[in-house]
């Protein structure tokens, strides 16, 4: 037997342990609470035994389902399986939940499994690396990049690097194009849609503006929009709470462009008649049935914000759908995960922020606060130099967009009503009235730009200009 073909019998004696698959799904049934940290780092193709992957797979699924995993609530799922059936059907798994000891050695087991199953991988890829080797018809760049790919898969940390030809990237490039993946848009506000273009996978996407500007109520109509459209959505809030956030909410998806329930009737209980109330109640059974999840949280780190983004992805799946966008609102609420001064935080959290996006394989919208040195100009149009305390975040994002609403300005500095200019304000007023601009700073892959949509303050919504 010559040694290539002696490789796979190698990994399938020696390079697993069943004893330790069997003591993880036993530690999971006793303590559920245990699965999201699990399934954060290993995965059922990391079991050697087919069945305990199946096993993990249908816990991992009720989990996200947010549903008991236990041996009866298994039983469905795994009932006709012939190899559970071989060792006792449902019996085999009340047994591996026997021993109590099994989630005092949870981790330890769960490292073990991973560590061989990736032993198991690179002895496979090797095995097909030799054999290809043995091809005089495979060239010596084929050959070489198998062998490279089996011993990096080793290494792998899942940290979002790949190394392939430019060749083997030109293909993917070419099969992307009959794939159906534009990117995440809003439908809301179509003008901003046309000058940002969608949110891509892997992109990072700012937008920037001083308090007031409306930026939350931009994110919440963007969000609600993608969502509508059958995007996956998770807004991570980080500066009001689920309740607040909620209530802007229902007062963006009540309002039609024209007419709604206003926010603040919403926030203070406080509806005109029994018809608005009822519409509340009808919003809540709509919020069910989007793809829209919320994360209600005063502070995060970069790394609890990725293992809160992979739960998320997770739940998602296990309901049908995908999770394509995450909105963080605002960026400089989120830490880095070490110690360090304010410049460098606000950098760690923008390239966490960009990392985050390609290694889950979605599109970021982060709001963020820009410097008081905007309140120091005349213009107070916001600019690239404006985005407060890194300019990491500029060098990091795909796309920055700047919120600038003149009537906030012009209010704030309206003269009093017999005075000379009162007048003069008036009229400005009147021309720039519930309107938001929407400034492009920077776009990668594109052209920037300005362009106006329509602030509904009542509603705390963003829409279309009106026709």
């Amino acid at each position: 037997m010559n040694a290539a073909a002696s490789m796979p019998a190698i990994a399938s004696n020696t390079l697993r342990n069943v004893e330790s698959e069997a003591a993880i799904i036993g530690a999971l049934l006793i303590d559920n609470r245990s699965i999201d940290r699990t399934a954060d780092r290993l995965s059922p193709d990391d079991f050697s035994e087919a069945l305990h992957g199946r096993i993990y797979s249908a816990i991992v699924r009720e989990a996200s389902l947010g549903r008991a995993a236990n041996p009866v609530t298994l039983r469905p799922y795994l009932t006709d399986d012939p190899a559970l059936k071989e060792l006792g059907g449902v019996g085999y798994l009340v047994q591996l939940t026997a021993s109590t000891a099994a989630v005092i050695m949870l981790d330890t087991c769960v490292g073990q499994v991973i560590d061989m199953a990736k032993r198991r991988r690179m002895i496979e890829r090797l095995t097909a690396a030799t054999q290809l080797a043995a091809d005089l018809d495979a060239s010596d760049v084929e050959v070489v990049e198998a062998a490279d790919a089996a011993v990096s898969c080793l290494s792998d940390t899942g940290d979002g690097v790949v190394q392939i030809t430019a060749g083997r990237a030109a293909t993917e490039m070419l099969d992307a194009f009959d794939t159906d993946t534009p990117g995440v848009t809003c439908g809301r506000i179509s003008r901003i849609d046309g000058a940002l273009g969608p949110i891509r996978r892997h992109h990072l996407v700012i937008a920037g503006g001083r308090p007031g500007m409306g930026k939350t109520a931009f994110a919440i109509s963007y969000a609600l929009g993608a969502a509508s459209r059958g995007h996956g959505v998770l807004f991570i809030s980080l500066e009001m709470n689920r309740i607040e956030l909620m209530q802007r909410a229902t007062a963006d998806l009540l309002f039609d462009g024209r007419e709604g329930v206003p926010y603040e009737h919403i926030r203070d209980g406080r509806f005109q008649n029994t018809f608005d109330r009822d519409r509340v109640y009808r919003a809540a059974r709509q919020f069910a049935e989007l793809p829209f999840h919320i994360v209600d949280a005063s502070s995060l780190t970069i790394g609890r914000l990725n293992s809160i983004v992979r739960r998320t992805a997770r739940r998602m799946k296990a309901a049908g759908k995908v999770l394509e966008l995450v909105i963080v609102d605002y960026l400089q609420l989120v830490r880095p995960d070490h110690r360090c001064s304010p410049y460098e935080a606000v950098s760690e959290v923008s390239r966490g922020l960009k990392a985050l996006a390609k290694q889950n394989d979605l599109g970021v919208l982060a709001l963020a606060q820009l410097s008081r040195e905007v309140e120091k100009r005349d213009n107070k149009r916001p600019v690239l130099s404006d985005l407060r305390d890194s300019g990491q975040i500029e060098q990091d994002a795909d796309a920055i967009v700047f919120l600038y609403r003149e009537e906030y300005y012009l209010r704030a500095g309206m003269p009093d009503k017999g005075s000379a200019a009162f007048e003069t304000v008036q009229a400005a007023l009147e021309v720039v009235r519930d309107e938001i601009e929407l400034i492009v700073a920077k776009r990668r892959n594109g052209t920037t730009g300005r362009v106006k949509a329509r602030f509904c303050g009542a509603y705390q919504a963003v829409r279309d200009m009106a026709a």
